[in-house]
């Protein structure tokens, strides 16, 4: 290996160290501990708690989609605080794409805030991300009967339905 090569590999390799040891300091490994707790937190009823632990893992991760999934899950449960939820729940599905659960609590959050169109938007994604989130059909329905829609909501409560009775039975046997 000729002499710069060998001092380019070393100059990477120093800069790799380097930047591992700083985000190991800053905590960012930690983030998913601290979501952990908040999510334990979050189970036990401790939502004030558990905020503060989701808001930890932000603070040492930005980029990091549960803390984020799991800030604006439990911000639906504070009166007053559905935009922030939506704000993080938002986030959490700009980081995962893919994230079914945060599409559905999305969805909610939207709802409570009565932005039906994003709201079956937001199921339709989280059942475009899991199939099975057969919820996810109900609340559109629900979403278009609230807004006036009769067929569009009849139209998905019984697909719903059938999924239901599909599911159900493939339980069964």
């Amino acid at each position: 290996m000729d002499v710069r090569k060998h001092y380019f590999v070393c100059v990477v390799f120093l800069a790799v160290c380097t930047l591992a040891q700083r985000l190991s300091s800053a905590g960012i490994g930690n983030s998913t501990q601290l979501y952990r707790e908040g999510a334990k937190l979050a189970r036990s009823g401790k939502l004030d708690s558990a905020i503060a632990k989701f808001k930890e893992a932000i603070a040492r991760n930005p980029y990091y989609s549960l803390a984020h999934y799991g800030l604006g899950k439990a911000y639906l449960y504070k009166e007053g605080k559905t935009k922030d939820a939506i704000f993080h729940l938002e986030r959490a599905v700009q980081l995962d794409t893919k994230h079914a659960k945060a599409f559905f609590y999305l969805g909610i959050a939207y709802m409570l805030h009565k932005k039906m169109i994003k709201a079956i938007h937001a199921f339709g994604n989280a059942l475009r991300c899991d199939a099975t989130y057969i919820e996810a059909i109900y609340n559109i329905a629900s979403a278009y009967e609230m807004m006036g829609y009769e067929s569009k909501a009849y139209l998905y409560f019984e697909m719903y339905l059938a999924k239901k009775e599909r599911t159900e039975r493939d339980i069964l046997f």
